[in-house]
């Protein structure tokens, strides 16, 4: 059984109750505005096919640990650990607020990974096809910009 919980907080009301200040420039903090998580999470739906038993854990939680720990190289128990410490981390994966805790155990991800293999084309392919759109998108073609680096000069 899977049900869906996207909400993404601002910034700022992130950590409001625990004095937690993130930084807009932080990669992860950029990054968690930048992926399609909506479109990510209907294709994790189909790997549920009852309404029965307990709920899953978000999506966005469990991808979000999944991309921070292949970013950063980290086994399922670092993984668990940092996210308990690095308060950007909660923020990327959507938790509500900082929790000075372990949101999962570590043998979570290695279940989290069964279930998306059978959609992990399906996953990438969102990805990439997303990505297409943002550099399309943000071509401009008035501008040229030239790199005199390469640039023949006669000394």
């Amino acid at each position: 059984m899977y049900a869906s919980k996207v909400v993404q907080l601002s910034i700022e009301a992130f950590g409001e109750a625990n004095g937690v200040k993130l930084s807009p420039d932080n990669r992860w903090v950029q990054a968690a505005t930048l992926i399609p998580w909506p479109e990510l999470e209907e294709a994790y739906k189909t790997v549920f096919p009852s309404n029965k038993g307990r709920a899953g854990k978000p999506f966005r939680l469990l991808f979000g640990a999944h991309l921070i720990k292949t970013r950063e190289g980290l086994s399922d128990r670092e993984l668990v650990d940092a996210i308990r410490d690095v308060p950007a981390y909660q923020f990327f994966m959507g938790l509500p607020e900082y929790q000075p805790r372990r949101p999962f155990v570590p043998s979570a991800m290695a279940h989290f990974r069964k279930r998306i293999a059978p959609i992990a084309e399906l996953l990438e392919n969102i990805i990439g096809d997303w990505t297409r759109k943002q550099l399309v998108g943000s071509v401009d073609d008035k501008v040229v910009i030239l790199d005199a680096t390469v640039t023949p000069v006669n000394i």
